[in-house]
């Protein structure tokens, strides 16, 4: 589903799905909401300046109740509004710029991405790692006192990423197909950012890091053990 009020925004996205998918179209959330309610759907996109309702916001929402996969459009060039997108859970971010080719090449890649995490998910519980506890299910951390923690949809997804990598060491590149499902290179700095969070809430000494160390010219590596939690 489609959800934005410029006909030029959706057309050439209708056009790019038109041959291997069913689309429907939503001027505006409320309109989204109803389609949500009604019917089961495989791909959410969002346009950046919807009518009425904070786009970054309604991503948040959704991802809060919904494991659908969703792309956000956002205007040529704006970084800053590609990165919140994918901070709020997007799946993918990219300008409505992008040419019909790369449209979709990204939109299938990331439903075959999300086709395999959700049969992927069906066979796979929790993990744990140093007394944590990581509930893909429900997107949940859990300390080892069994005290939930916050995480943004960026850090949750990037720690599942490390824990089913552990001690493999992981490049920024992959870390980003990882999570984002093949975001274009800009945002690859973010994972730096997402890296530097993520620790904040799990190591004992953030300047210090234990469970999640850096390698040299190499991205990262996810050091403890990790175990399904059954």
């Amino acid at each position: 589903m489609i959800v934005a009020a410029d006909e030029g925004i959706t057309r050439p996205i209708v056009e790019a799905l038109a041959m291997s998918a069913s689309v429907r179209l939503a001027a505006n959330a409320s309109a989204m909401r109803r389609v949500l309610r009604s019917r089961g759907i495989d791909l959410l996109i969002l346009d950046a300046d919807l009518p009425g309702e904070d786009a970054i916001s309604l991503c948040r929402s959704v991802r809060a109740v919904s494991m659908v996969a969703i792309i956000v459009l956002v205007r040529a060039g704006d970084q800053d509004a590609l990165i919140a997108a994918l901070e709020a859970g997007a799946d993918d971010s990219f300008a409505r710029t992008t040419g019909l080719r790369e449209i979709q090449a990204r939109i299938h890649s990331l439903l075959r991405r999300a086709s395999f995490g959700a049969a992927a998910l069906s066979l796979r519980t929790a993990m744990r790692f140093n007394g944590w506890t990581i509930d893909p299910h429900v997107r949940l951390l859990r300390d080892p006192l069994n005290i939930a923690v916050e995480l943004t949809a960026a850090e949750f997804d990037l720690l599942w990423a490390f824990c089913r990598n552990q001690g493999q060491a992981i490049s920024r590149e992959r870390l980003l197909a990882l999570t984002h499902a093949g975001t274009a290179n800009p945002v690859e700095r973010s994972i730096d950012v997402h890296v530097s969070r993520l620790r904040r809430k799990i190591e004992t000494d953030p300047h210090h890091p234990e469970l999640i160390k850096t390698i040299r010219m190499g991205g990262y590596l996810f050091t403890p053990v990790v175990e399904v939690d059954l």
